[in-house]
């Protein structure tokens, strides 16, 4: 009798599990190492707040943490509509990137919203009223050109003065928006302009965005103007406009926590590290005896039915003329590698059918459906029989 078949003991297992245990040792040991060693991450994205070139905002950003504004770089709309409402500040850049419905929902938001940058910009739906909206224009002036506030705004007389500006605002006439820093004397081109909107939110608008940039923040009263205007609320949204996915996906939706993303791929890199400790290797192919004895007409009839049920009729017609020519050669002493000219000519000697019509039997077209190749097997049935009936 034989023994019983025992299983392997849990000190067996965990051995045999001891690479994959390892790889995922190694894994967690490299991710560990990774976040604590990595420094904070910046970019060389143009007025991003976590640029520290010279076209970055990471000076403003620091300034703002500093005086108690919390700041958020949301990357889609819908992270927008879910953070931004009252007691929050909207930073818009790049307004004109948005659409006129988008730009509508940021303005029902019920939050400030302080458009960094209006030259070349589509403001429309930033107000109710939009012929309340000051114009943008292009009229600029150089660095070195000091432009006092000269208005009633808080802000604006909080800073004293801006270095040149980068395009301006015109007021339209009996507008209730207040225009600061003008260009011109008299004229009523403005780098900077306010409105007061229905329900208590503010709309700011500053035509340079230059003026916030690591490079210029700390000329004349660009800083102080920058936080002023920007640090009404305990919270800061800057959205880019050129960088705002407006389309919500699986990928961006809020509904999703931002460390899916990396998760799934560490949980492929496991799987393919199983994979590869766990997965069975394939040998070569070995030849065994069946363990039963198939009749060969068995096989016959279930080849067949292999056939007919993938409709290879090519493929079926082939087999049956190689065996038929096989065994015809073999019996009229021909070798197996003998041309197909010679067998054709023996054929016909050894029976009553022309060259051409044995030709056309083993070598001649696809059967074109299931009845020609029925036919074509009675055929060289009844070829072999003339053969081995002699």
């Amino acid at each position: 009798m034989s023994a019983p078949v025992e299983a392997p003991s849990w000190a067996r297992r965990l051995r045999s599990w001891r690479p994959l245990l390892l790889s995922l040792a190694l894994l967690a040991a490299v991710a560990v190492a990774t976040s604590l060693l990595t420094s904070p991450q910046t970019s060389t994205t143009p007025y991003a707040l976590d640029n520290p070139k010279g076209d970055g905002a990471m000076a403003l950003g620091a300034l703002l943490r500093d005086e108690g504004v919390g700041t958020a770089s949301p990357t889609s709309m819908a992270e927008v509509v879910s953070q931004a409402g009252p007691g929050t500040t909207i930073a818009l850049l790049n307004a004109s990137h948005l659409s006129k419905e988008e730009r509508r929902t940021l303005a029902s938001l019920g939050a400030d919203i302080t458009v960094v940058g209006t030259l070349y910009q589509d403001l429309s739906g930033l107000l109710d009223d939009e012929g309340e909206l000051p114009v943008p224009a292009g009229i600029s002036a150089p660095k070195g050109t000091v432009l006092q506030a000269r208005c009633a705004d808080a802000d604006a007389a909080a800073a004293g003065s801006i270095d040149g500006t980068r395009g301006t605002l015109v007021l339209p006439t009996g507008t209730e928006a207040i225009g600061c820093f003008p260009v011109s004397e008299g004229g009523s081109d403005y780098a900077y302009a306010v409105i007061e909107r229905p329900g208590g939110a503010t709309l700011r608008l500053i035509s340079d965005t230059t003026l916030l940039t690591n490079g210029r923040i700390a000329t004349a009263g660009h800083a102080a103007l920058a936080i002023r205007a920007l640090g009404h609320h305990e919270q800061l949204l800057w959205v880019d406009g050129s960088r705002l996915t407006t389309h919500t996906t699986v990928w961006n939706s809020v509904a999703l926590p931002p460390w899916l993303a990396p998760l799934l791929f560490q949980a492929i890199i496991i799987v393919a590290v199983l994979a590869v400790v766990r997965g069975r290797r394939m040998g070569r192919l070995a030849q065994e005896d069946l363990p039963v004895l198939v009749r060969a007409t068995e096989t016959t009839r279930g080849r067949g039915r292999l056939y007919r049920r993938a409709g290879d009729r090519q493929r079926a017609a082939t087999a049956l003329r190689a065996g038929t020519a096989l065994r015809l050669g073999r019996r009229l002493g021909l070798s197996p590698s003998a041309d197909g000219a010679l067998l054709t000519d023996a054929l016909a000697r050894a029976t009553s059918q022309s060259a051409p019509a044995v030709q056309e039997l083993l070598y001649g077209p696809v059967p074109s459906d299931d009845r020609s190749l029925a036919d074509l097997a009675v055929q060289l049935d009844h070829l072999e029989s003339e053969v081995t009936s002699r």
